[in-house]
């Protein structure tokens, strides 16, 4: 169809008009034509037999069509779609020829003289935009002019490429950047590149731009990793600097191993030019819906001075970190969780790539843990591996195996009553709960380990069998509710505890001698809990009521004692003395004296109940709760059976939250009893010595506050989209900082005080330190975050740092300093936030007081 007016129409590119495309012509002029205008545009081209098509064409336009029919082609104009199989092309005008089974899209200008709907293509989830497209469906090749397309983080400019039936891109100039602007920041300046799909992105002779302005900055060639999922395998390029103790050094130098889908791997190694060295191993793995985790293996030789000098030192250290978490949803029976944390205590002393967490930790702990569940029964089963060492003291303590049999609370009553039917009888209530471990412990120090020592150290296990089983019910009243409760323990021990006097010598020889030995106790009680409420109503003003809530509780416990103790020769230098064999038992022994154990507790809260200045939307009065004290508890104990010293010393705490701003909690210990000059409690009270009701042994003060401004946590929605860049930005492009956040700051105080008397008189110990952090946004993408703290008793400061962070889009500036201690030092870095040129970036490290300036 033609009207006869048809003239050719030129082409628009982003430069202006070109001499290509056909002007639109056939626009609709009567209903009738307009009603078949429509019936073309929902019409698909169905491929004869003589073409090669394997499906429908399929096309329509918003404004006009023109068909001419001598030349099997169809013109679409206005939001222009055709679409074939997985091939989507959108322009505002398209040209599709049937006869050569090729479709052409360009642009248009618009009426203000701006360029408008530029081609689109998507196939299989890649959309390249350009300014022109020809596109084959038979061969599924195309050739494209000023493409503009995204390969995982990289942006790809070109101004000619070819797209091939395989995917591949051929491209001749154009750009490669991770800037997502419409003039990038910065970008690599190619005369050609090749970009594989899902594989990687080749490019030629190459020179890094910052805008328009050239760098020196220039390669030869370049490869790019292009992996939706995972990443490429490569040469990971080591940093390097130098110190005066350890000489030049390139440090985390080596190759990264992408191994499957699920698993990876990381090798690097650090070498100093003095002889030292280290290597590092990072795996990590992830089977979705099942497990995932990571390992970390770290060696390291450290040597300090020279060989042949009387100063020189070796210091060989390690650490393994396994982290390793079953996803609940993998099964419904088993678990298996590890989170291991154990190595050399000096590992992270000397060592460029430690932390400061890491270097200020003084503790490592260690746990693995299996735990299998029985449908439908009331039992578990937990085999577990625990470790637990302080790298001051060097000590270490192992628990391998630990085997846990628990039995969740049950009611024998409700079977019982299963079997003769009736009424609910008071045995119904009473449950019963069982628990079985079995522990093989270890404790020694980091010199002791070794394969050399190991059969020293099987022989300083120690293990047992600790079953516990508690028998209980409630009975509620009105007025209170009762908890009587029974209790067994019994330990069983491998190996015991005998001591002998030598009189020739005059000592006592202890030894281990190998048996069975157990030992029972039980204990029986009840507790008593009771709920009190008080209330006061105001008239007028806000205020409108007042709650006090008194929690009173109340618990007798009879423990009979089990003295285990044999008397004999066998104190200091053979006096009449005594030992248990249960003393080296890792669960203790029982107390050889009975005990008649009342314990008093008393919790109380206040909270008022205050109307609102504004009304709710139906005008009605709304009101809040405020909580005026959190808590405040009082815990005594007396024991009936004692001679002597019955009372315990009380304790007393308090917790609340002032003004909706201070957190307060304040704990303290009292001693109602009077000291002999030695600092042992006597049988006087305190007020017979110096009139007071008790003495004061130790009180801790912890006080709280943070400030933070209103749009704290939330995003600015009336500003500009660029004030959200680093808070919309890919996850793996740099430090997600939320620039929403005008401000923030949290200050922690705390205070305690330990008292030691003798008689009247008293020597205390006191420590006061407070602790600040927080951040503040100096200029629009600018946040200056500080961390630090004072010790007002020793007169220094905490571990500080100071860090600058700078969001510049595409790129992202941090410094860090570090004034004080042993690790003080400067920080500068600047890099690209994608991860796929994470190696692009310059940092400085200069540690105060060195002149050697650490260069990365």
């Amino acid at each position: 169809m033609s009207c006869g007016s048809c003239i050719p129409f030129p082409g628009t590119g982003r430069n202006g008009p070109r001499r290509e495309g056909i002007a639109p012509c056939f626009r609709p002029r009567t209903a009738l034509q307009a009603i078949f205008i429509t019936l073309l545009s929902v019409t698909a081209f169905r491929p004869a037999q003589a073409q090669s098509l394997q499906s429908e064409v399929k096309y329509g336009a918003r404004d006009s069509m023109r068909y001419d029919m001598a030349k099997q082609t169809v013109y679409l104009f206005g939001a222009a779609t055709v679409k074939y199989q997985d091939v989507e092309l959108t322009a505002d005008r398209i040209k599709l020829d049937m006869a050569k089974e090729e479709v052409q899209a360009y642009g248009t200008m618009d009426s203000a003289g701006a360029a408008v709907g530029f081609p689109v293509f998507t196939q299989g989830g890649q959309k390249v935009e350009a300014d022109s497209i020809r596109y084959n469906f038979k061969t599924k090749e195309g050739i494209i002019k000023e493409v503009r397309t995204s390969e995982s983080q990289m942006y790809v400019l070109a101004h000619l490429s070819k797209r091939h039936a395989n995917g591949e891109i051929h491209s001749r100039g154009g750009s490669l950047t991770t800037c997502d602007r419409p003039h990038p920041h910065y970008r690599f300046a190619v005369s050609r590149m090749m970009v594989i799909p899902d594989d990687k992105i080749v490019m030629g002779p190459a020179v890094m731009k910052i805008g328009n302005v050239p760098t020196p900055l220039a390669v030869p060639f370049g490869f790019f990793p292009n992996h939706k999922n995972r990443g490429s395998a490569g040469i990971l390029i080591p940093t390097w600097g130098s110190s005066d103790q350890f000489g030049i050094f390139l440090l985390n130098g080596g190759y990264y191993l992408p191994i499957s889908d699920n698993l990876d791997e990381q090798l690097t190694a650090d070498i100093y030019s003095r002889g030292s060295w280290g290597l590092r191993s990072i795996t990590r793995y992830k089977e979705r819906y099942r497990f995932g985790g990571s390992l970390d293996l770290q060696y390291s030789d450290k040597l300090n001075s020279i060989r042949e000098y009387p100063d020189f030192s070796e210091q060989r250290t390690f650490f393994i970190r396994w982290n390793h978490l079953v996803d609940p949803k993998a099964s419904l029976t088993d678990r298996f969780n590890a989170s291991v944390n154990v190595g050399s205590s000096q590992n992270f002393t000397n060592n460029f790539n430690s932390s400061t967490q890491d270097y200020l930790s003084n503790t490592f702990q260690s746990n693995v843990n299996w735990s299998h569940l029985w449908p439908g029964k009331p039992y578990s089963l937990s085999v577990s591996a625990r470790h637990s060492q302080n790298t001051i003291n060097r000590t270490f303590d192992v628990t391998l195996p630990s085997v846990n049999f628990n039995v969740q609370r049950f009611f024998p009553g409700t079977w019982l009553h299963g079997q003769f039917p009736g009424k609910p009888k008071w045995y119904d209530q009473v449950g019963v709960t069982w628990s079985t471990i079995f522990d093989n412990r270890l404790s020694t120090t980091e010199d002791q380990l070794s394969i050399e020592n190991l059969p020293n150290l099987l022989d300083r296990m120690r293990n047992g069998v600790r079953h516990t089983g508690a028998v209980s019910t409630s009975i509620k009243t009105r007025a209170f509710t009762l908890n009587p409760q029974f209790n067994i323990t019994d330990r069983t021990y491998f190996d015991g505890l005998r001591k002998t006097y030598d009189p020739s010598s005059s000592t006592v020889l202890a030894d281990t001698v190998p048996g069975l030995r157990n030992v029972f106790d039980w204990s029986v009680g009840a507790t008593a809990t009771s709920k009190l409420y008080g209330m006061y109503a105001f008239r007028g003003g806000r205020l409108q009521a007042i709650r006090h809530v008194i929690t009173p509780s109340a618990s007798l416990t009879f423990l009979p004692g089990n003295d285990t103790r044999i008397f004999g020769p066998y104190g200091f230098n053979g006096s009449y003395g005594s030992y248990s064999p249960y003393d080296i038992g890792i669960y203790g022994q029982p107390s050889p004296n009975a005990s008649g154990l009342v314990s008093l507790g008393l919790v109380q809260s206040v909270e008022a109940k205050v109307r609102s200045k504004t009304p709710d939307a139906k005008g009605d009065p709304q009101f809040t709760k405020v909580k005026l004290l959190d808590n405040l508890s009082i815990n005594a104990n007396y024991d009936l059976l004692k001679d002597s010293l019955r009372w315990s010393p009380v304790s007393m705490a308090a917790r609340t939250r002032l003004l909706n701003f201070l957190d307060v909690n304040l704990a303290s210990l009292w001693d109602p009893y009077a000291t002999d000059s030695l600092g042992r409690n006597i049988d006087r009270p305190t007020r017979t010595v110096d009139g007071s009701l008790a003495h004061l042994r130790n009180a801790n003060l912890a006080l709280g506050f943070e400030l933070q401004s209103k749009r704290y946590g939330k995003s600015n929605s009336g500003s500009n989209t660029n004030d959200q860049v680093v808070a919309e930005a890919d996850p793996d492009k740099g430090a997600r900082i939320n620039f929403s956040i005008p401000w923030h700051l949290r200050v922690n105080y705390s205070y305690s005080v330990a008292r030691a008397y003798r008689v009247a008189e008293f020597t205390e110990q006191q420590t006061q330190s407070v602790l600040f952090s927080g951040d503040l946004n100096i200029l629009k993408y600018w946040k200056l975050g500080f961390s630090s703290g004072y010790d007002m008793q020793a007169r220094e400061w905490t571990p500080t740092s100071l860090n600058l962070y700078w969001d510049l889009h595409c790129w992202e500036f941090n410094a860090n300093v570090i004034p004080l201690g042993i690790r003080k030092s400067f920080t500068f870095r600047i890099n690209v936030k994608a991860s796929v040129l994470h190696d692009l970036k310059y940092e400085l490290r200069k540690p105060f007081g060195n002149k050697n300036e650490l260069l990365y």
